[in-house]
């Protein structure tokens, strides 16, 4: 639990520092921070599909997996275009 809490703790440091971006910032930054959302990302799909997949029915199985890949990505595009900073 205590692992759990500092990889969440982590994750919004990451975040957060994603956030003072802007036209500026050094490409070795962004590409450094990608990285680590990146692992993140990998670290975290993988187990939760496991568990949504087998907490479905076998003939459901299609839906399910299309459902939630809808569900990450219409959220992820959600971000991209709301959670920006707006062009000055």
């Amino acid at each position: 639990m205590k692992n759990k809490r500092i990889a969440a703790l982590i994750a919004i440091a990451i975040f957060t520092f994603m956030t003072s971006f802007n036209l500026n910032s050094p490409l070795w930054l962004f590409v450094v921070t990608s990285l680590f959302y990146g692992v993140r990302m990998g670290l975290f799909q993988s187990p939760n599909n496991s568990v949504i997949m087998s907490s479905v029915d076998q003939q459901f199985l299609g839906i399910a997996g299309s459902v939630n890949s809808l569900a990450r990505n219409l959220l992820n595009n959600y971000c991209y275009a709301f959670c920006k900073e707006p062009q000055k």
